[in-house]
């Protein structure tokens, strides 16, 4: 059942102010760690934002109320979830959408924000298979171990191995490429 607020709005009997204060608390601990997990993922800052946004939404509308001690790898895989519908609308955004409205340039300041090296090396990571681009920034950006990232994602540990490697190979294989041109 559903009670009315004091501004006619149907209220969830699950919320209470000790969800809602336990929610406040941990957007303050983790937002911005989340919001660079996801940028890591989607490749813009707004869809980010958006993201980890949509997260604490939900959050907030289920009166979801996650243990302590678990709420930092909770929090982890539902933003890693929400980025990779970001990427599924985007591509299916993509392919219906005139090629000629895609091409825009980078903004001009680009390069100059990152160093050549490393946007080289950002871009090599964004165009990795799904699953290898998402364990290495779990592994080199959030510095997570091998069975802390097989959790997070919902895979054994062999395969995170294995993706990582793979990755890592084909990661190598470009550099080497780009360095001869």
């Amino acid at each position: 059942m559903h009670a009315a607020t004091d501004d006619g709005l149907a209220a969830d009997e699950s919320w209470s102010p000790a969800l809602d204060a336990s929610l406040a608390g941990q957007h303050a601990a983790y937002y911005l760690r989340l919001v660079r997990l996801a940028a890591q993922l989607v490749d813009d800052q707004e869809s980010a934002e958006d993201a980890v946004q949509e997260v604490f939404a939900r959050l907030h509308a289920n009166g979801v109320d996650t243990p302590p001690s678990n709420v930092l790898a909770y929090l982890r895989r539902a933003v890693i979830n929400e980025a990779r519908t970001t990427i599924r609308r985007r591509q299916v955004r993509r392919r219906w959408t005139p090629w000629q409205i895609l091409e825009v340039a980078p903004p001009a300041d680009e390069t100059s924000l990152r160093g050549d090296d490393a946007s080289t090396i950002l871009r090599l990571v964004d165009q990795l298979p799904r699953r290898q681009r998402e364990v290495v920034v779990l592994k080199y950006y959030e510095d997570l171990t091998t069975v802390e990232i097989a959790a997070t994602l919902g895979i054994t540990a062999s395969a995170v191995t294995s993706s990582l490697n793979r990755a890592l190979s084909t990661l190598r294989s470009a550099m080497e490429h780009t360095d001869d041109h």
